[in-house]
């Protein structure tokens, strides 16, 4: 069963890719100039959802609170796939 700081790092790094989104979406409306403002705060979002995701995956890693034990006592996991629930169905898998 996932714990409460695994729920708060998902929030968080579905947070900083609707951010970084947002971000990606303002350069096609950036006109001169601006762009480069623009392109490095996406730069920065980008940098922070990377983070973020790493942060996530650290946590499951070490945490290991998407485990959970089989009848047999072998362990396996809650059947939660991280980065489809927190990027939906975008093509983002490469499937």
């Amino acid at each position: 069963m996932p714990c409460d700081e695994w729920c708060r790092l998902v929030e968080r790094y579905r947070s900083a890719v609707n951010t970084y989104n947002d971000a990606v979406k303002a350069l096609g409306v950036a006109p001169g100039a601006a762009f480069n403002d623009t392109w490095q705060r996406t730069e920065r979002t980008r940098t922070k959802c990377d983070r973020c995701r790493a942060d996530l995956l650290h946590h499951e890693h070490d945490h290991s609170c998407l485990e959970v034990g089989e009848p047999n006592g072998n362990q396996g996991t809650s059947g939660i796939d991280t980065e489809t629930l927190v990027l939906g169905d975008q093509g983002q898998s490469g499937g």
